[in-house]
């Protein structure tokens, strides 16, 4: 559906969420059914919501189990008969930094805050162990979106105690885990909310009333990047990219400006523009994303003597 398509309308999206919900489970697919357990330190309501759309059109069919408010905890350390008869096909865990149980201060010594900080990270580790022999399932772990004040200014990024500092540090303890840990993920807040704009995505008036983490126009942006994972635990990842070639890879028509009038390389504003993408879906290339183009025609023809810079994507490797 493409509404639910990257880059969507968030706000279309929040007002039509029920009808396209309704179109989407009356247009005949067969889906996946699996079984998500939400553990939230916050209200995760409308973040199952559009989970569910996202994951609709990605092919998944979602039964939703939702920890009471804040008891993401409770859920993992000491699970009720219900959930485990639930029995989660994967299980995310929505933290955020409204949950961190306790912050420096600038009385405290490194040593103090090293301690600290071992004990918030050794807290998380002891949950995942423990969802991880209960249920033998994936987990999907929030990391730490920065805090939308800094007390100490530009060194609260360096200094021990800054907050900044604090939660950077948390961050890199839970990422080490994830590298050595099959079956765990990391949803990427952090990076989510800087490109949405902290300033909106913290907004405290959505956690002092609802107790969102975040403004209900992030929500869906939220929802899509955590579909991506789900997604891709349960193997429906896109592996293939079509692109067309005249004003998509290169600024202009071949067939129209010829060779001269095309523009590429990196000396003017638009070229750079195609240059930086060119670079971008090179990248992907090496991930394993297979290229091709939607319609070659003459191009390979026509471009065969232009100069390509550096790095830049070349017709044979669309092929």
């Amino acid at each position: 559906m493409k509404e639910l398509e990257y880059p969507f309308d968030s706000q279309y999206i929040i007002k039509k969420r029920k009808s396209l919900k309704k179109a989407l489970m009356a247009d005949g697919s067969k889906r996946l059914k699996k079984k998500i357990a939400v553990f939230g330190g916050s209200t995760t309501n409308d973040i199952v919501v559009y989970l569910d759309l996202f994951l609709l059109n990605h092919g998944i069919e979602a039964e939703f189990y939702q920890s009471e408010y804040a008891q993401y905890w409770q859920d993992a350390m000491f699970p009720s008969q219900e959930l485990l008869d639930f029995a989660p096909d994967i299980v995310f865990i929505h933290t955020t930094n409204r949950n961190i149980t306790s912050y420096p201060t600038v009385r405290d010594s490194k040593e103090t805050v090293r301690e600290m900080l071992n004990a918030e990270y050794r807290k998380f580790e002891q949950m995942w162990e423990k969802i991880s022999q209960t249920y033998h399932c994936p987990i999907i772990q929030n990391n730490f979106e920065m805090p939308f004040f800094r007390l100490m200014g530009n060194k609260d990024c360096s200094d021990c105690h800054g907050r900044v500092n604090y939660l950077t540090r948390l961050n890199e303890k839970f990422y080490e885990y994830a590298e050595k840990t099959e079956g765990f993920y990391i949803n990427d807040i952090n990076y989510i909310s800087a490109s949405f704009g902290l300033k909106e995505w913290s907004n405290p008036s959505y956690w002092n009333m609802y107790k969102y983490a975040m403004c209900v126009d992030a929500i869906p942006e939220f929802s899509f990047n955590l579909a991506n994972i789900v997604k891709s635990v349960f193997g429906k990842n896109k592996k293939a990219l079509a692109l067309d070639l005249d004003n998509t890879l290169w600024g202009g028509v071949v067939g129209d400006d010829g060779v001269d009038g095309i523009q590429i390389g990196q000396e003017t504003g638009v070229s750079q523009s195609y240059y930086e993408f060119q670079t971008y879906i090179r990248s992907l290339k090496d991930l394993g994303i297979v290229l091709t183009v939607c319609s070659k025609n003459d191009h390979e023809n026509a471009i065969a003597g232009l100069n390509h810079p550096e790095g830049a994507l070349k017709p044979d490797d669309c092929a």
